[in-house]
């Protein structure tokens, strides 16, 4: 007996964790997410990429060194003849190696270099934003995937309590239609009744299965992992609008990464005029060369030689290309302005509706709280005058469709509630920062 005892508290020791094992926190699906999204890890591998490739060199702001080589050589048959008689007839060589630094350095080109090193500079700050940006989307979409469990799961919950309401009547009335102190349409009624219950149970663990399925898949995890979601109380935050709405223009990841594309096209023109300027280069070489004949009047020779000097280059006519370019990156930056303008008039209505909204589902859910406490108390009453055969079916079923609509109500107010706060917090760039 001690045996058996010891063992099944062991088993329900092991139960237990493996329990708390299942359960995954809101905290720990974001800090899965973070870690093993694959959309998260391509967006930080772009930061990289666009971060090697700001350096001084790629805007052509640093000097270009070569070193050239180069060996030449000749096989022939010299026959010569001098005026003092002399002949010279024989097989001839000649071997010519050189090597040589040359050096190439832009020292002005009208500022394109420097537009070039900016706008590579803007660049990498908007594949950071853009990073922001996945990863807001991403935590969005985890949290978005895990209230929708979470209200899926509590329905679940809430079926299964009213289930054995109607478990319950369904045995009454068997009871008592076979005894005949009641009607096998009441019976047939219950059964029906409890029937229904029981394919939304059934439709409701399918959804609550492919829901989970959608999470783990989210969070770059199996899909036939099992778990259970926290089910948290709700945060009753309040918020300022015109915080919110400030906040959207300093942190909003869209935003931002409208403004960053305004910082790049100012680069652009830069660069545009920068072609209406004269380029100036500076060009120097170090060299060496060595020649070797063995049949002419000199037999070798060697030079070692240093020069330098500066090349001027100014365009003067090109067709309009260069007045095209600039006018286009005038009208690039034109349309960007517009879609600031744009995105922060949508901005400002979007988060004006989603507040409003979001103080609209507490005062629901503050009702249907009130409502759901009426509805369990109306149906524990008829439950217990209809055991004691003082009230009719219809009241029964009326008090359990009753509670059973008030419960989905409220678990779709708390599932609101929270979709609302969501959106807030994403609008206003308070979910990633």
């Amino acid at each position: 007996m001690k045996s058996i005892i010891l063992t099944a508290l062991f088993t329900t020791l092991i139960l237990t964790a493996f329990a708390q094992e299942d359960t995954l926190s809101l905290d720990n699906a974001v800090e899965v997410a973070l870690e093993n999204n694959y959309g998260i890890k391509v967006a930080q591998r772009q930061v990289d990429l666009a971060n090697n490739r700001i350096f001084r060199g790629n805007a052509g702001m640093t000097p270009i060194l070569d070193w050239n080589t180069s060996i030449n050589s000749t096989f022939n048959q010299v026959h010569q003849n001098f005026i003092d008689g002399r002949e010279i007839n024989r097989f001839g060589t000649s071997v010519s190696p050189n090597t040589a630094l040359a050096l190439q350095y832009t020292l002005y080109n009208g500022g394109r270099m420097q537009a070039i090193y900016g706008r590579l500079q803007a660049l990498g700050q908007l594949s950071e934003i853009q990073r922001q940006l996945t990863l807001q989307t991403t935590i969005s979409n985890v949290m978005e995937a895990y209230y929708n469990i979470q209200r899926l799961q509590s329905t679940l919950e809430f079926i299964n309590q009213i289930i054995r309401y109607y478990e319950e009547r369904q045995t009454l009335t068997e009871e008592r239609w076979q005894i005949g102190r009641g009607s096998k349409l009441d019976f047939l009624q219950s059964k029906a009744d409890l029937t229904i219950q029981l394919t939304d149970q059934t439709n409701l663990q399918i959804q609550l299965r492919n829901a989970k399925i959608e999470l783990n898949r989210l969070l770059a995890r199996d899909p036939n992992i099992d778990f259970k979601v926290d089910r948290d109380s709700q945060d009753y935050q309040l918020f300022d609008l015109n915080y919110l709405k400030d906040q959207a223009k300093s942190q909003n990841p869209e935003f931002l990464a409208l403004k960053k594309q305004e910082e790049i096209n100012l680069q652009d023109q830069k660069e545009a005029r920068g072609f209406l300027k004269p380029t100036i280069n500076l060009n120097s070489s170090f060299g060496y060369n060595f020649n070797y004949n063995n049949a002419g009047l000199i037999s070798n020779s060697q030079s070692t030689g240093l020069s330098a000097g500066l090349t001027a280059s100014w365009r003067i006519f090109d067709g309009k290309v260069i007045k095209r370019n600039i006018e286009s990156a005038k009208i690039n930056g034109d349309i960007l302005r517009i879609q600031r303008e744009e995105l922060i008039s949508n901005l400002d209505n979007q988060i004006t509706a989603a507040f409003h909204q979001y103080e609209t589902q507490k005062r629901l859910l503050d009702l249907e709280q009130q409502n759901i406490a009426t509805a369990q108390e109306n149906l524990e009453i008829s439950a217990e005058k209809f055991k004691l055969g003082a009230s009719s079916i219809l009241e029964i079923n009326d008090a359990q469709t009753r509670f059973n609509t008030i419960m989905n109500r409220l678990v779709a107010a708390e599932y609101n509630l929270r979709i609302s706060k969501l959106n807030l917090l994403t609008l206003s760039g308070e979910l990633v920062r």
